[in-house]
């Protein structure tokens, strides 16, 4: 992924689908943990000097209890 460019990103936890674009941050930017929309797992914020913004795209199925 290069910056500016999304990339495709699907959740461990549920499957939904987002787009993920990375951009630099600016020095001294706090950092707070984000999560999935749909199932709440933990996301990746910042990869280096750079912060991950996701954009969720498609959210998963619901699975079915047997």
């Amino acid at each position: 992924m290069t910056e500016g460019h999304p990339a495709d990103f699907v959740c461990r936890g549920c499957g939904s689908s987002y787009k993920v674009v990375r951009v630099k941050s600016d020095a001294g930017l706090p950092h707070r943990m984000i999560h999935c929309k749909v199932c709440k797992q933990p996301l990746t914020a910042t990869d280096g000097e750079d912060v991950l913004k996701y954009f969720l795209i498609s959210r998963a199925k619901a699975k079915r209890q047997a």
